[in-house]
């Protein structure tokens, strides 16, 4: 717990961002979000760091105020790159109305870039992580196995000219913004930001926190194309080694996988969707909603369930 009455979201729960109480009727939404290159065009990369850091306001239930930006840079590298890294970042920045007002930057090998964002949010409106309800339906707004792509791409296994890749590219730089409030409109109960800690990771942050199990059915996960293909050729990554090892023995299967089907289960996300925990008498309306305003491959991919010996159930 926080030793601050005004802190209304701290760690306690890994949520997406934490929440600060500046008034009876406003609350300060705080999140600061960072990576290393995904793709190779810095306009592109700007685009998808952005996107990315934002989601976490929105995922809280807030809207954007303004940004800082973070960046490490190489000297060895042009000026253009990242006055077209920046220019993405902006894009996508002023888009969710959340002008960039300065930033930090430091030297350094390896190009690293993202933001600090600031957002509110009513403190009677914050959407947590941890108040998923028995009975609810779960929904993916956007699809799963940017990773898995991401590390095919950087060992040249996967071409810019191949369409799965330019699929990867447009669901990392979708914004997770009208999602957010479709979920409110329907009475979403709880949400969370699936991103590095994969779908394992995230659901089980979900789980604990709200006292449930959740139940997944492998079949219903909308996944991006080539994603199970890759990882069965071998593209997983150090993230999402990580995830299934934080997750074992917290996840029981009712149904068998072929090997690269469950590292899905754990691929770290850049930019991935939002989780949706709402009343299951609106999930197929909240679906409906969701594609309507572009999220093609939105669905319901599984349930609360009472609290059992697994947090989490792969059905």
């Amino acid at each position: 717990m926080q030793a601050d009455p005004r802190v209304l979201v701290g760690f306690d729960t890994a949520d997406d961002a934490g929440v600060f109480r500046v008034s009876d009727d406003r609350a300060i939404v705080l999140t600061v979000d960072i990576i290393t290159p995904i793709v190779d065009d810095a306009r592109t990369f700007g685009q998808v760091a952005a996107t990315n850091a934002v989601s976490d306001v929105y995922a809280m239930g807030g809207r954007p105020l303004a940004a800082l930006n973070i960046c490490c840079f190489s000297p060895k590298l042009p000026a253009t790159v990242y006055q077209e890294l920046l220019g993405g970042a902006n894009e996508v920045a002023l888009a969710s109305g959340c002008p960039i007002v300065g930033g930090h930057t430091i030297k350094d090998e390896e190009i690293k870039f993202g933001l600090a964002v600031v957002g509110e949010v009513h403190p009677d409106k914050i959407l947590r992580n941890c108040d998923a309800v028995v009975g609810d339906s779960l929904i993916l707004n956007k699809p799963l196995g940017t990773a898995a792509l991401a590390t095919a791409f950087k060992r040249g296994e996967l071409a810019e000219s191949d369409p799965a890749y330019a699929t990867m590219v447009a669901s990392m730089t979708l914004s997770n913004g009208p999602a957010a409030t479709i979920a409110r409109d329907f009475g979403v109960n709880a949400m969370t930001d699936v991103t590095g800690f994969g779908l394992s990771g995230h659901g089980l942050e979900m789980a604990q926190g709200s006292g449930v199990t959740l139940r997944f059915e492998y079949d219903a996960l909308p996944l991006l194309d080539r994603a199970v293909e890759l990882l069965g050729q071998g593209h997983t990554c150090g993230g999402g080694n990580a995830n299934q090892k934080r997750t074992q023995g917290k996840v029981t299967f009712e149904r068998e996988l072929l090997e690269e089907q469950g590292h899905l289960l754990h691929d770290p996300q850049t930019s991935g969707p939002l989780m949706i925990s709402l009343p299951s008498d609106q999930a197929a309306k909240a679906v409906r909603a969701l594609r309507a305003a572009g999220y093609d491959q939105a669905t319901v991919v599984g349930s609360v369930a009472t609290k059992g010996e697994f947090p989490l159930i792969i059905w």
